[in-house]
């Protein structure tokens, strides 16, 4: 697999566009359940959303939480898409990563949480998560997790392959590449992941897209972006001297038997990945380190980010007031905050 031009921007465009496709039904937002009381849609896959629901109403008794796992990430997108064209079946609440606000503000989808005051909020959260849902003055989501990312290896591989440490630097991952792969694993896997790409781009200094102020026009220079030249030379070298296992498609069933039987002896991933090695790969369980994901630089303290989420108010919705109240108290109450943690 070789990081073409073409293949570059087809990694960028499936990360970058939300494509209608798919319709997903469900109760029409701010419609009364028969109680008289307040009805939220929420759209959203993360189930550990639904303990703070049942909080959230214990003190709320007049508003009543209803999910919908329309799917995860771009499934939901697309059920969401078809509902806005439809104009019918709307969510009051949906849950969006940081990359898709920008395309559902300019579609004028989502309500500007600044008429609430969020603007109270900007210290409770990190610059980054902050920033990834502000767009052009406005505040469109609350954030509700964060993927900072890091490196986690089996130390039984390592120790095997003779690498008392964890590699520091992407030179020192690359020599311990050649040391694991001499004792028949990969140091690790890529099937040609957007998101990973755009992250390790970010972590090298990269900023190949930028908006007009307005936000109707996007520019995109993968071809001059300095970050974008480094990674892609170095992760090639890794590829063509067979350092690297290109085949296996992430997070399937044999990627993860491949994780947990040493093939693929680290992965590059975000805080949420323990959960996944736990639930999917347990035969690693005790194997496994997490460190710092290695820097271009020594001493360097720079890491990156894959994925987060938000929870956006849909400027359709009937209930804003209701839903917003929904979303704040997920977002910032701390026992709403811990009971997510707890639950993985």
């Amino acid at each position: 697999m070789r990081f073409s031009l073409g293949k570059i921007i087809a990694l960028c465009g499936a990360a970058a566009m939300v494509v209608p496709l798919a319709a997903c039904g469900t109760t029409q937002s701010g419609t009364p359940d028969g109680s008289g009381k307040t009805v939220v849609n929420v759209w959203a896959w993360d189930n550990n959303l639904k303990a703070n629901a049942k909080v959230f109403m214990k003190k709320n008794p007049n508003i009543v939480i209803k999910f919908t796992n329309a799917g995860s990430s771009k499934d939901e997108y697309k059920a969401l898409n078809n509902a806005l064209e439809a104009g019918s079946g709307i969510p009051d609440i949906a849950m969006i990563e940081y990359f898709a606000i920008p395309e559902y503000v300019i579609k004028g989808s989502l309500k500007n949480l600044n008429d609430y005051g969020t603007a109270k909020y900007k210290d409770f959260y990190t610059p980054g998560t902050w920033n990834a849902v502000n767009f052009n003055g406005g505040m469109y989501g609350m954030p509700v997790d964060s993927g900072p990312m890091a490196f986690y290896y089996d130390k039984e591989v390592f120790d095997k392959a003779g690498i008392s440490e964890p590699p520091s630097t992407w030179d020192e991952f690359y020599q311990d590449a050649k040391k694991i792969k001499q004792i028949g694993s990969y140091i690790t896997n890529d099937p040609g992941n957007a998101g990973f790409f755009n992250a390790m781009v970010w972590q090298a200094g990269g900023h190949p897209y930028s908006t007009s102020k307005d936000g109707t026009k996007v520019t995109v220079k993968l071809t001059t972006d300095k970050g974008v030249q480094k990674f892609c030379d170095f992760w090639q070298k890794m590829i063509d001297e067979g350092l690297i296992e290109t085949k296996t498609k992430d997070s399937s069933d044999d990627w993860y038997r491949s994780v947990g039987s040493g093939e693929f002896a680290s992965v590059i991933s975000a805080a949420w990945a323990p959960g996944m090695f736990l639930n999917n790969a347990p035969e690693g369980a005790g194997k496994w380190r997490i460190a710092q994901m290695p820097t271009w630089n020594a001493g360097e303290k720079v890491s990156s980010e894959n994925g987060g989420s938000s929870l956006a108010l849909m400027s359709s919705s009937k209930n804003a007031d209701a839903a917003y109240k929904f979303m704040e108290f997920a977002s910032t109450n701390s026992d709403a905050i811990m009971s997510r943690v707890d639950q993985g």
